[in-house]
């Protein structure tokens, strides 16, 4: 299971592979810039979820969930079970938001950490608030370019809009009036680091979601037509 679910990855083009890193290295290269700025915790976690996230995270983890995600060819689904698919990219996709958003949210920490600025209690909490709320924002998007893909379109043409979108959708929506940010990036908008407000407001949603968009991926994915898509 283990060596099959990194396997799609290994047989990416050294090609891509180089493009990633480049992509990877560069964005940390912009995200570590961000973080050294001496500014409060709150106003960086701020910036961070509001900012950074569509910029710099959440393209990072498509990228990765996109490349790595497991496509039986013809003879695969003649000696496999097809749900095997299903059941490898679920768990990839978990994996790689799990992952991105771990990776980011230390990244974060450290910094902070050698700045003097983590030394009380609550800020403690408003971190781990923030790992909270990356991964649900990495599987939230996810999930939705999962179920596109498993419509038929190939990620190589969801990726692009993926990505830009949020991105667009951060600047345009600043500048209109009222709140309408905080409802397109709903499950990753910065609410404050009460735990009974983030678990009300967003995880009970987000669990909603998750299981109404595993339903959806598990319906498009049967209906599929598998030999059109090899």
């Amino acid at each position: 299971m283990i060596n099959d679910l990194f396997m799609p990855i290994r047989r990416v083009s050294a090609h891509v592979r180089g493009l990633m890193w480049i992509a990877a290295a560069c964005g940390l290269a912009y995200y570590l810039s961000v973080l050294q700025q001496s500014m409060p915790l709150p106003v960086l976690y701020r910036g961070c979820m509001v900012e950074l996230a569509e910029r710099v995270i959440l393209p990072a983890n498509l990228m990765l969930f996109c490349m790595g995600c497991a496509r039986f060819g013809a003879f695969e689904r003649i000696r496999r079970d097809p749900r095997d698919e299903f059941r490898l990219n679920a768990a990839w996709l978990a994996l790689v938001a799990l992952s991105i958003a771990v990776s980011a949210w230390v990244l974060f920490v450290v910094a902070n950490m050698l700045k003097g600025s983590l030394c009380e209690s609550g800020q403690w909490s408003l971190c781990v608030v923030m790992l909270l709320q990356l991964f649900m924002m990495n599987m939230s998007v996810a999930l939705l370019v999962w179920l596109l893909m498993n419509l038929g379109i190939p990620w190589g043409q969801i990726l692009p809009p993926a990505i830009a979108i949020p991105i667009i959708a951060d600047f345009c929506l600043k500048l209109m009036p009222g709140d309408l940010t905080r409802y397109a990036f709903y499950f990753w908008y910065p609410i404050g680091d009460s735990w009974a407000t983030v678990f009300v407001r967003q995880v009970l949603p987000f669990i909603g979601y998750c299981m109404l968009m595993a339903m959806m991926n598990m319906a498009a994915f049967h209906r599929a037509d598998r030999l059109r898509l090899t």
